[in-house]
């Protein structure tokens, strides 16, 4: 009977944590996202000028393929105005992501590591708003 109760525990308490709900994660758009996020990782911290340029390179590439790609949450939305407001808004965001790439890129090239800095934060910032606003919350 004590070699059952520890098994059982282990799976009970297993079946409790939580874990993440990753269903969107095999889209095309998640791949491109997880590609972006890889390069911006490579540059946040990169000090070697060229190195981070390749980097932010990469980052725009990434965001060039997918800013014709529509978001989980906005395909599942019924036609309409409110769809087509929502698509061009993410449309726009991925449009000034790529600049603020780009500008991540040129600092880079003009070896401004502070700037770069800067760049990062405001990169930051456009990530959250952007997945706050198409990204839906999985519990």
């Amino acid at each position: 009977m004590k070699k059952m109760i520890l098994p059982l525990m282990l799976l009970a308490t297993a079946c409790l944590i939580p874990t993440p709900v990753r269903a969107q994660e095999d889209t095309p758009l998640a791949k491109q996202m997880e590609s972006l996020d890889d390069a911006y990782k490579a540059f946040r911290r990169e000090t070697d000028p060229a190195k981070g340029a390749k980097a932010a390179r990469e980052a725009q590439d990434s965001v060039l393929k997918a800013i014709p790609m529509v978001p989980a949450m906005l395909e599942a939305m019924p036609a309409g105005e409110a769809k087509e407001k929502a698509l061009v808004s993410y449309r726009t965001q991925m449009g000034k992501l790529f600049v603020s790439l780009c500008e991540v890129e040129s600092a880079f090239i003009a070896k401004d590591l502070a700037k770069v800095a800067t760049l990062v934060d405001t990169l930051k910032g456009q990530k959250k708003e952007g997945h706050n606003e198409f990204i839906e919350e999985e519990e």
